[in-house]
């Protein structure tokens, strides 16, 4: 129940780190298990074990989220031709949903992308994960269509013409662009960590 949490003070975003793997271990757990509970298989949305959550920094920039100094959520992503910004895996404990967690990653997320110099990002989501889409729908992100930019468009041309599926059975993809920088604050205003706005958000993928 929203009622019985409180917001974290602090949310605070490393690199990943040895010392939370076990907490990640556990965030993948509990996050795959809202999957589980509308149906689907272990197959279907697997929970990283720690290898396979080390494996991701070969590929991927991966951002770890804490919450008052307690692990609660992980963002990976990479840059794929021919200049996208593919977000891989977007997974918030369910005990710190709601709270910013989420909205924090993703805003790291296009600080990276447009240190990178890309202007849009794109992600898989499940169908009957509504409260992902909802998630995705506040920060921008539209169903990908015919009318998408080039560059997106020029990114599902390569995917299919490398033979790997878009998307499986029951996913959709979504694209948004890159939001410009946001001002720096004024000298007289607070600066530092805040727990956010109460924003829906789980795995991407």
């Amino acid at each position: 129940m929203d009622g019985d949490r409180s917001p974290p003070k602090r949310i605070r975003l490393t690199g990943l780190q040895e010392a939370q793997l076990l907490d990640l271990v556990e965030v993948e757990r509990a996050s795959c298990q809202m999957y589980y509970d509308l149906g689907f298989d272990a197959a279907e949305v697997p929970a990283r074990a720690p290898t396979d959550l080390v494996a991701l920094t070969r590929d991927h920039d991966v951002r770890v989220a804490e919450a008052d100094h307690v692990v609660a959520g992980i963002m990976a992503w990479r840059d794929e031709s021919p200049g996208v910004a593919y977000l891989a895996d977007l997974s918030v404990h369910p005990d710190h949903q709601r709270f910013g967690v989420g909205t924090r990653l993703i805003e790291a997320l296009w600080d990276d992308a447009r240190d990178a110099g890309l202007a849009h990002a794109v992600v898989r989501v499940w169908q009957k994960a509504t409260w992902a889409k909802a998630f995705y729908a506040k920060l921008g992100f539209k169903p990908l269509s015919d009318d998408a930019p080039a560059k997106v468009l020029r990114w599902r041309e390569e995917r299919a013409a490398s033979g790997r599926p878009l998307t499986r059975p029951g996913e959709a993809v979504l694209w948004a662009a890159i939001p410009e920088k946001a001002p720096e604050p004024d000298d007289d205003e607070p600066t530092g960590d805040s727990p956010g706005s109460a924003d829906p958000e789980r795995v991407a993928v």
